[in-house]
């Protein structure tokens, strides 16, 4: 069975005070199409992330997974896409993605 976390798609994001405090996941669809919108991925099993078998966008590939600290990031304040992925199609998620959390 197919699941959100195999699809390029998927954003994970740790959320919290730093990464030794680390209080959840939260799952997101970059293309906004889980019925559920985003969540918090609780530890084990989540049976939402099934979706994906019934998703026509589910596209295998790597998640993004973004730690509180964004350490990957050299300043905290750049942009997810300049470090997080090399696909130009998700790049341009992360933009929107970014985009819509600062409004």
């Amino acid at each position: 069975m197919s699941s959100c976390e195999d699809c390029k798609f998927c954003l994970f994001e740790d959320y919290g005070y730093s990464n030794y405090t680390t209080e959840g996941t939260e799952f997101i669809c970059l293309k906004k199409l889980h019925p559920d919108g985003s969540f918090d991925r609780f530890y084990g099993e989540d049976k939402r992330l099934n979706f994906a078998s019934k998703c026509s966008s589910f596209t295998e590939g790597q998640p993004v997974e973004v730690d509180c600290d964004r350490e990957d990031l050299k300043n905290y304040n750049d942009s997810l896409s300049s470090v997080y992925t090399a696909d130009p199609e998700i790049k341009a998620l992360l933009d929107q993605y970014e985009e819509r959390e600062r409004r």
